[in-house]
């Protein structure tokens, strides 16, 4: 066990983390974002080449580093509250435990995250549709299929899933409706009520387009006022989860309480590390108990169903037609197409049921949604940016149905249909607001406009050829297109024969023929309810997290650390201290775990890295960075995100003290140990997914 790193390098290795707070604010400030650490390094460096500084202790082969003491007297409880704080918004640290490291075994631990989980309810938050579903442990062992979907009444059907609208009062804080309720209920609100209440749609998106994604975010509602995004998040989950108590209570499952269930919500593979975070946050604002709760990914999510449940239909020597689930050794990519984002990523089926992922997640803002965007592009042309923002400040509840009547249509046009033309039906506001804004009428405008050929108006109804309307689609299909014949295009893609597709979009008619035309030689797999493919996996998941064997890591992980200047280093990074030969110290270096692109095996250790604090020394922090690039010299390179850190309590010693750090991946988490010269370990379950 140990650091692979070079002899010098060796030397100079030191947590970057684990330097002494210099005051009882410092340790109070619990977890800090990443603009929060590059501030804390800076100060930290100010005070080494400050005048008053303290030089640093001269290092010998154990690679000592640098740092002030502090009275053991106060440090227990400085520990204490620094770790109660960090575990509150970032990790779930757990007591240091007493283990020896098996030095022999090459430095490789199974994580042991088997679970026994007497409910588990998920939530699949879609961009157009959400909902949750829920299972008893003992009819799991059953029958895997005896999954408790919850069904939404729309009014004119029964459906699986709810639009992921929500509706909340004007104080902002209440959620008085979800789904098909929230927009009924807007509808047949007042005019002025409807301006002080807000409605929120299609909202899910936020998560993946905004990189300054925070807790301070805000959302837009249907007329453009504003809340924080975590509260509309968080509204949506505590909703599921007042539901989820209201079906155990009239199940007849009163031997179940809210503490029994644990909670799965699904995202997007393709989705950063702060969309991720943000969701447990919202999670957990939500009511949510952290240590109920996993993230689970939407494609592998996919995948467990199809695992489990038949999907396809072989045929038998005998002609026989057999219903079955993917077998042993298939290699496929699953499509995950929803309405907002394309999941693509490649599995394969394990001898022991399990599935080791062959690619990592690609994809893209080029779902459902992309079309509705290209269309309201269309209606800006035709009616104008002034008419279309009136029409939704005037009449959101007719702006609203126009909404609703573009997403049916889109969902059943087929270029193979009989119709020459879609008819959509608009909103009379909308030609009166046109009329006042142009002194004309849309019927005479229209002529002179570069859609004279394709449309046609007449009254309240808008024809708009297949053409045209087929031409919508056009960038969200060709992206499809093209990220799966770059995954297709990767030497170990050669063997993937079948296309397993999910999500709402997959139930396109334009996206199955597309499939089939442009990849006649791979097998086309669409489950029954492709929609509900992700809800029901999550499902499975949270019973059997463990059938996932392994992943690819999307970023490269690491420890920030103090480390040798090296030529071509910037030289701010340079510090004024030399080492004993007389090399220069600098801060801040990205030391690398696990890098982009490596499988990791889950439930196992990778190999251990040594890390040296000096005499004295009672605590130290352990500062964790994700990037996106293969080799980052610095933490704060282009694409470095701080994703977490761990305090580590030193008291006690008086002797030089080596720190064993070692990074595991368990379920859709990191797992963090970190030893001490005592043997005392310090865990801690990262909230980021590899």
């Amino acid at each position: 066990m140990g650091n692979a790193e070079s002899k010098k390098e060796e030397e100079a290795s030191t947590a970057e983390g684990s330097k002494t707070k210099e005051t009882k604010e410092e340790s109070d400030s619990g977890r800090k974002k990443s603009a929060d650490h590059k501030k804390e390094r800076s100060h930290r460096k100010k005070e080494r080449s400050g005048a008053g500084s303290k030089e640093r202790p001269k290092t010998g082969e154990t690679g000592e580093s640098r740092h002030t003491q502090r009275d053991e007297s106060d440090s227990t409880q400085r520990v204490k509250d620094k770790t109660e704080k960090f575990s509150a918004t970032q990790a779930r640290s757990s007591n240091p435990v007493k283990q020896e490291w098996n030095k022999d075994v090459a430095n490789v631990t199974e994580l042991g995250k088997r679970h026994q989980r007497l409910v588990v309810a998920a939530i699949d938050f879609g961009t157009f549709g959400s909902g949750f579903a829920l299972c008893i442990y003992a009819d799991y062992k059953r029958d895997p299929n005896k999954i408790s979907v919850h069904t939404w009444n729309s009014g004119t059907a029964i459906t699986n899933k709810a639009p992921t609208t929500v509706l909340i009062n004007p104080n902002g804080k209440d959620c008085l409706s979800f789904g098909y309720d929230a927009e009924r209920e807007f509808v047949d609100l007042e005019p002025a009520e409807q301006k002080k209440h807000y409605l929120f749609r299609q909202f899910k998106m936020k998560l993946f387009s905004n990189p300054d994604l925070s807790e301070s975010t805000k959302l837009k509602d249907i007329t453009d006022k504003e809340l924080p995004a975590v509260d509309v998040f968080a509204a949506v989950i505590q909703f599921f989860r007042e539901s989820l108590q209201k079906r155990l209570n009239t199940r007849n499952l009163e031997d179940f309480t809210y503490d029994d269930v644990y909670w799965v919500i699904t995202v997007p593979a393709i989705w950063d590390l702060k969309a991720k975070e943000f969701m447990r946050r919202a999670a957990e604002k939500a009511g949510l108990k952290d240590s109920q709760l996993s993230l689970a990914l939407e494609p592998e999510a996919a995948s467990l169903y199809c695992r489990k449940i038949p999907v396809e239909i072989n045929t038998q020597k005998d002609g026989a037609k057999q219903i079955a689930s993917l077998p042993e050794g298939a290699k496929y990519l699953v499509l995950d197409l929803g309405g907002g984002t394309i999941d693509i990523t490649a599995h394969e089926v394990m001898a022991d049921a399990g599935l080791r992922e062959l690619h990592q997640a690609s994809g893209g803002y080029y779902g459902g949604t992309c079309v509705n965007d290209e269309i309201m592009s269309f209606f800006k042309r035709l009616f104008g940016a002034p008419v279309l923002m009136r029409l939704k400040e005037e009449n959101p509840g007719d702006y609203l149905d126009l909404m609703n009547d573009i997403e049916m249509k889109k969902c059943t046009y087929s270029p193979k249909m009989d119709k020459n033309n879609i008819t959509l039906r608009l909103p009379v506001t909308l030609l009166d607001a046109y009329k006042e804004e142009t002194e004309c009428q849309i019927e005479e405008c229209l002529q002179d406009t570069a859609f004279a050929d394709d449309v046609q108006i007449k009254r309240d109804k808008m024809m708009i050829s297949k053409k045209l309307f087929g031409s919508f689609f056009k960038s969200s299909v060709d992206n499809v297109v093209r990220i799966i014949k770059e995954i297709l295009d990767t030497p170990s893609m050669s063997e993937v024969t079948t296309f397993l597709a999910v999500g709402g979009y997959a139930e396109s008619a334009l996206i199955k023929e597309t499939l089939q035309t442009t990849f006649p030689e791979k097998k086309i797999v669409i489950p029954t309810d492709p929609s509900l493919s992700v809800l029901k996996g999550a499902v499975i998941y949270g019973f059997e997290p463990e059938i996932i064997a392994s992943r690819v890591c999307k970023y490269t992980y690491g420890i920030a650390k103090t480390g040798i200047w090296k030529e071509g280093d910037p030289e701010s990074k340079k510090l004024p201290e030399k080492t004993k030969k007389g090399l220069y110290w600098c801060d801040g270096v990205f030391d690398k775990h696990v890098e982009v692109g490596q499988v990791v095996k889950l439930g196992e250790f990778q190999e251990a890295k040594e890390y040296f604090a000096v005499e004295g020394q009672v605590e130290a922090l352990l500062d964790f960075y994700a990037s996106t690039e293969k080799n980052p010299r610095f933490v704060d390179d282009p694409g470095c995100t701080c994703v977490g850190n761990l305090v580590l309590d030193l008291s006690g010693g008086k002797t030089k003290k080596k720190i064993l750090v070692r990074i595991g991946v368990g379920g859709t988490e990191l797992e963090v140990e970190a030893m001490d010269p005592t043997g005392h370990v310090f865990r801690s379950n990262c909230n980021f997914l590899p």
